[in-house]
């Protein structure tokens, strides 16, 4: 298997290269929005569009894809859109082999991610790592001796929900869901309270400030919450720093359960607020760990982890 048409698809976030299983990409990356409710099509379109990118022959296709995937009948079973609406059976696998006549490997983008890390990421010699998505949501992936850690399943690593934080944020139905009050859609929710408590004491002052400045409207994303914090707004600081707690206890039961020697850290939350969330993790995560401290670092592999993370699923499977 020489060349593969590999893609790393996320809620929002649709990525696509031509590479080799050795890791080489051999075109450009190519990103667009994703189209959860016409997920299959766009898959289908994109690996022509790769065919006609290049001059050699693609021999397969690789997907590294948000949501609970059936790889071996290579659907996507559930698929979470970025309002928190789900898209069911979504049948990839069947679309690209009518179009294309290609094998499909299908594997879920958190898991697949922690297969890049070990293949063609940070790992050194390390026996086991652990890899936490920060995005829309929290996943992750563990691989130990070069064997992902799969489940009855292989619903295994949903260390989103691991239940580190208050009772009365939820997120699929599990209370106090990690990634209810750390993931890009939990924290503008966590820091709304935050905000209020400050409207209402700057209303019981009479000064005229809102603490909801930037989380009203359209405004409700995590990159409104960080950057108010970087404005110096307390209600922000106070949010993300219970954050970074819950990020700590969430990071040190991965570890506890796992033993990793090696921990990285993808996703946008991650990646484009570096320095909080490291310096958050670490500042707090002996108070929650039992086993030995493992190494803590953002993964190498920046926004195309998915693409390795798919590579890697194909190596696999070769």
């Amino acid at each position: 298997m020489d060349r593969v048409a590999a893609f790393g698809i996320g809620s929002t976030n649709f990525r696509a290269a031509v590479a080799t299983t050795s890791g080489e990409f051999l075109t450009d990356v190519a990103a667009e929005p994703t189209r959860p409710r016409d997920l299959a099509d766009q898959l289908a379109t994109a690996v022509g569009d790769l065919r006609r990118s290049t001059d050699h022959p693609i021999d397969a296709v690789a997907v590294s894809t948000a949501g609970l995937v059936d790889d071996s009948a290579g659907v996507i079973r559930e698929f979470d859109t970025p309002d928190g609406e789900t898209v069911e059976r979504i049948d990839v696998g069947g679309a690209v082999d009518r179009a294309h006549g290609l094998p499909v490997t299908l594997a879920n983008d958190c898991n697949a991610a922690a297969l890049g890390e070990w293949y063609y990421g940070a790992r050194r010699d390390e026996r086991c790592l652990a890899h936490l998505t920060f995005g829309t949501g929290i996943g992750g992936g563990v691989v130990e001796d070069g064997r992902l850690h799969r489940g009855e399943s292989g619903q295994a690593s949903e260390f989103g929900l691991l239940p580190v934080a208050p009772r009365e944020f939820e997120s699929t139905g599990v209370a106090g869901a990690w990634e209810a009050v750390c993931s890009g859609r939990g924290i503008p929710r966590f820091a709304a309270e935050f905000a209020d408590d400050a409207a209402a004491s700057d209303a019981e002052r009479g000064d005229g400030r809102s603490g909801a400045v930037g989380l009203d409207g359209g405004g409700h994303t995590a990159e409104a919450v960080f950057a108010a914090a970087d404005a110096g707004e307390a209600w922000a600081r106070d949010c993300l720093d219970e954050v970074d707690r819950y990020n700590a206890a969430g990071v040190a039961a991965v570890c506890n359960a796992v033993n990793p020697g090696l921990v990285t850290l993808g996703g946008g939350v991650a990646l484009n607020n570096p320095d909080r969330i490291l310096s958050g993790i670490e500042a707090h995560l002996d108070r929650y760990l039992f086993v030995d401290r493992p190494t803590v670092r953002l993964t190498p592999l920046g926004d195309d982890i998915g693409l390795y993370g798919a590579l890697a699923a194909a190596q696999v499977e070769r």
